[in-house]
């Protein structure tokens, strides 16, 4: 027997087992498919989901810096605050981070005096829009501008998705004074009213959100969020520095007040300004307001805007004999007359065509000069015939009425002068009485500013010079001629019959010791809205004058409408500017 088979089998049989194979070809087929599962999630990242991830990238290493800036400050021509804005925190939520709603918004209630069922609807991460659409809402306000007590109870409670923001809230240091220049800003820091509005974007600062909106910018954080870099900041709020005294606007204000109290108008204004460069000096109006709260509680919200109304600046109104000076410099340019020239006004009545006109006291033959000073009506419709429409509305234009001043204060009226074409056959009588023309107290102040300065028309203003952050100058106003209203000689003369208005007239009730006053009263009737024809129960009575009469500072009108009791201009408006012109010249440089 050569060998034993039986080994051979057994070696053939185990070079047959395929066991090794199959596990070998399990570990290529996983090593394949994990290959492939790799590949294809590299694929997913970095070619199909690039975008999607890029995003996810930046949400986790960018956020957003939002800052809300103070505004600039408002102060007078001595520096004193008027307007400042004060950091205060306001309450606000991220609802997609807020763990427990219901426990959220009974906490939150409790901290802050609010109902719990209305903090849970802040709290809602979707509401309706206003077509019905649900819609998710990332952030929230719960309660503004909070008090320090309720802000630090917020953050006590360190509540999940509830944050504390810090705002500005708008504070006027002197209360109610000067809140028609000033005007009001709204919780947003949107001006509304006044310089605020006018001159926001300034308030704002260079490179600021739209009004309403805080500054947003784009920054890197890192995995804990920490800011890695900031953005270029914009300037903060630049300085608004005014040409008026707060020490002298209070004397205004005070005079105001105590005139209101005497005889109820409707409403009140008193202006004066620098007749020399067109600087207001102060301005008042009542109604008056408190800026802080524009709209108080329970308050009529259109009784409260018509008390925010600058009257001085949009409400024209017919001057009466405040106009009579501009009638009479007309005439005098024109070398029609002189201050002795002498008209006869008919001992108070006179038929012009089909109307009759009166004066309020009987005179016979007045110089020109004494119709001046005993504001006859009938004296002054004399020398309007005797200028002709032409030459009339020549004068009247040539003093700027009609047309807008160019000062900075907002929403200024142009007043009324008619264009000849719509003249009628009174009207040449009618305007040098102050009728069929209205002015704003504003104009009224200009153009008596120019007979006062020698006959230039010059620009009113009221902001001096604005002023950035960091101490750059950015404006300053300078005063402007805007034309020549008259010549010396005319104004000269004008001048002289306004100071026998104060000494002997009309106006002797704006005299005060030591101080040479010249101006004009005026007691103008008002009219009826409803039949168009005068009333002979309600006036307007007015006061415009400057001082010193020769090297004059200070323009001053005050107008009271539908003074109860006494009417007349020289016994209503004319103590007024006594009263401000004897307490408040100290002020006046």
């Amino acid at each position: 027997m050569v060998g034993d088979p039986a080994p051979r089998k057994r070696a053939c049989h185990a070079e047959a087992n395929p066991e090794p194979r199959r596990r070998a070809g399990v570990v290529f087929i996983g090593l394949t498919l994990l290959f492939s599962l790799i590949v294809f999630r590299l694929y997913d990242l970095q070619i199909a989901g690039h975008e999607n991830y890029s995003g996810v990238r930046d949400r986790q290493s960018r956020g957003v810096l939002e800052l809300r800036r103070p505004r600039g400050l408002i102060v007078d021509a001595r520096g004193e605050a008027l307007a400042v804005s004060l950091p205060v925190s306001s309450v606000a939520v991220e609802p997609a981070r807020v763990v427990d709603a219901a426990a959220t918004a009974t906490r939150l209630a409790s901290a802050l005096g609010m109902d719990a069922a209305d903090v849970r609807t802040l709290l809602s991460p979707t509401r309706k829009n206003s077509e019905g659409e649900e819609i998710r809402i990332g952030f929230s306000w719960i309660r503004r501008h909070v008090s320090p007590a309720q802000a630090e109870a917020v953050k006590k409670l360190a509540l999940p998705g509830v944050l504390l923001k810090t705002e500005y809230d708008r504070v006027y240091p002197q209360g109610k004074l000067l809140a028609h220049v000033l005007g009001v800003v709204d919780i947003d820091d949107q001006g509304g009213e006044g310089l605020e509005r006018s001159l926001d974007g300034v308030l704002k600062g260079a490179g600021g959100p739209h009004p309403g909106e805080p500054f947003r910018a784009g920054i890197d954080v890192d995995g804990k969020r920490r800011t890695l870099s900031w953005p270029e900041l914009p300037s903060a709020g630049a300085d608004v520095h005014l040409t008026i005294d707060a020490a002298f606007q209070r004397v205004v204000e005070q005079a105001l007040d105590a005139a209101c109290e005497r005889h109820s108008p409707g409403w009140a204004v008193a202006i004066a300004m620098d007749p020399r460069t067109g600087a207001i000096l102060a301005l008042a109006n009542r109604p008056n307001f408190d800026p802080t709260r524009p709209v108080p509680p329970g308050a009529d919200a259109q009784a409260a805007a018509r008390a925010r109304q600058n009257l001085a600046v949009v409400a024209p109104y017919e001057p009466g004999s405040t106009w009579k000076p501009f009638a009479v410099a007309a005439a005098l340019e024109e070398k029609l007359l002189t201050p002795a020239t002498v008209f006869d006004c008919e001992m108070g009545a006179w038929r012009c065509g089909a109307r009759v006109l009166h004066d309020h006291h009987p005179y016979g033959k007045l110089a020109v000069r004494d119709i001046i000073a005993k504001s006859s009506n009938i004296g002054a419709a004399k020398i309007g015939i005797l200028l002709g429409p032409e030459r009339l509305w020549k004068g009247a234009d040539a003093f700027g009425f009609g047309r807008k001043t160019g000062s900075d204060l907002p929403l200024e009226d142009r007043g009324m002068l008619h264009p000849l074409a719509k003249w009628n056959s009174f009207s040449v009588t009618s305007v040098p009485m102050g009728h069929e023309i209205s002015v704003t107290p504003l104009q009224l102040v200009a153009a008596m500013s120019a007979i006062a300065n020698g006959g230039q028309l010059v620009r009113p203003y009221a902001v001096d010079r604005i002023v950035a952050a960091d101490g750059t100058l950015l404006r300053r106003t300078e005063p402007k001629v805007v034309g020549r209203a008259a010549s010396e000689a005319t104004c000269a003369e004008l001048r002289k019959m306004l100071r026998e208005v104060v000494k002997t007239g009309t106006g002797t009730k704006a005299e005060v010791e030591g101080l040479e006053i010249a101006g004009k009263t005026g007691t103008t009737q008002k009219v009826d809205p409803a039949s168009g024809r005068y009333t002979h129960g309600k006036y307007i009575s007015s006061f415009v004058g400057f001082a010193p009469a020769e090297g004059a500072r200070i323009c001053i009108a005050v107008i009271l409408d539908d003074p109860q009791g006494e009417y007349y201009g020289g016994a209503v408006a004319a103590p007024v500017v006594a009263e401000i012109l004897e307490k408040g010249m100290k002020f006046v440089r």
